[in-house]
């Protein structure tokens, strides 16, 4: 007692116009709970794994504000001021030598974080969150693991909605349930005793937007996680996994050659083991085909695939592309039909928005106005347009 009465005297006394601050709603809310005997509401953890990102940090962190009740940071280096800006935050920052593996640095953040659940983010991805209200109730009924869609913006800037790849991913899930991250590179949250990699039901009040592969971006982040790839490959040679996201990296670094190579290595191990490849195998291939005008390539095999995913909108646009080249345009313009109908929101893929929307509409006008159909080429440009309006090629055509 007499402790209590000296710091309550050693402190300045605020006056009867000072008001304290608004505590955040989140806090707000588990008070209302807690005063009604009811149970506090869930809470989440922020856990990151950050090296001198004081470009992005900062966004990253304002956008979790209101969501995160606890922000964990693991620094592996950073020589920038990318730890004082956590620390503005209120983070708690654990200092770790990089230890050449992501799982290995995530895992030993969640042993610090004590939240009901546990939020991962990149510090180049940005949180939206339009309906907190209901992130919170979803919470109190949610399996362990929920997925969250992303944006993953590609180009340059200004970034746009409709220059991006759609994917739903494993980002939210309950601590102390078990689950730790698995992978030195392209970690994801694994089920406890070796079972796969967790999926998990889909959380629609949350949104991230991934910055991280703009033009300029991404290219040291090849430099950095080829080696890795390569390490975890000899450790794990039978693992198809690791040549896929080798060929993901080698793409994105402008090697269609090597990437082709590897993704077809990656398709044959999967195989091999009995294992049906995984979609994104197959998009990654017949993207390349495309890329370098290998059409007859891609009529050879894409029915395979397709016949694997019928659900694949871009499989379906690449077949209608491939055909297209060849002036097949009734059956390209049926794979664009389809396209369409397929639309983009598909939470098992990643899909390249536009592929079931304006890109798709366009190609239709394309074949129309080959057939010399032009009312119709016009009208699938237009209609282009109401998705995306400021597509320009689809404009050009209708000559705005």
């Amino acid at each position: 007692m007499d402790y209590f009465m000296r710091e309550k005297r050693g402190r300045p006394q605020e006056s009867e116009a000072s008001a304290p601050p608004p505590l955040p709603p989140h806090i707000m809310a588990m008070e209302m709970t807690c005063d009604r005997g009811l149970p506090a509401l869930p809470t989440i953890s922020l856990c990151m794994i950050v090296r001198n990102e004081s470009a992005d940090i900062r966004r990253c962190l304002d956008s979790a504000r209101g969501i995160a009740d606890e922000i964990v940071v693991v620094d592996t280096g950073s020589t920038d001021d990318t730890k004082q800006i956590c620390s503005e935050y209120g983070a708690k920052i654990l200092d770790l030598p990089w230890p050449g593996d992501f799982a290995a640095a995530r895992n030993f953040g969640l042993r610090e974080a004590v939240g009901d659940w546990i939020l991962w983010l990149d510090a180049d991805e940005e949180l939206q969150v339009p309906d907190l209200s209901a992130l919170r109730s979803r919470l109190e009924a949610a399996e362990d693991l929920l997925r969250i869609k992303m944006l993953h913006f590609y180009g340059r800037e200004p970034v746009g909605e409709t220059r991006a790849y759609v994917s739903f991913a494993a980002r939210l899930f309950r601590n102390h349930a078990g689950i730790r991250f698995r992978g030195k590179i392209h970690e994801q949250p694994a089920l406890p005793e070796g079972g796969p990699p967790a999926r998990g039901g889909v959380l629609p009040c949350l949104r991230i937007l991934h910055y991280g592969y703009l033009d300029d971006s991404g290219r040291d982040k090849g430099a950095r996680n080829v080696p890795l790839l390569m390490e975890e490959k000899e450790a794990d040679p039978e693992n198809p996994w690791l040549d896929y996201f080798l060929a993901a990296e080698l793409c994105r670094a402008g090697d269609d050659g090597g990437a082709f190579g590897a993704v077809n290595r990656s398709v044959a191990g999967f195989l091999k083991q009995g294992r049906m490849p995984p979609a994104l195998a197959y998009k990654l291939k017949y993207d390349i085909l495309i890329r370098t005008q290998s059409f007859s390539s891609v009529l050879a095999g894409i029915g395979k695939a397709i016949a694997l995913y019928p659900d694949y909108t871009d499989l379906h646009f690449y077949e209608g592309i491939a055909r297209m080249s060849f002036e097949n345009y009734e059956e390209a313009k049926r794979s664009f039909c389809r396209c369409l109908i397929l639309g983009q929101s598909n939470p098992e893929y990643l899909i390249l928005l536009g592929t079931g929307s304006f890109l798709a509409l366009y190609y239709l006008g394309l074949c129309y106005e080959k057939q010399g159909k032009f009312d119709r080429a016009a009208e699938s440009y237009r209609q282009a347009l109401c998705y995306d309006p400021d597509f320009a090629p689809a404009k050009q055509k209708l000559g705005e």
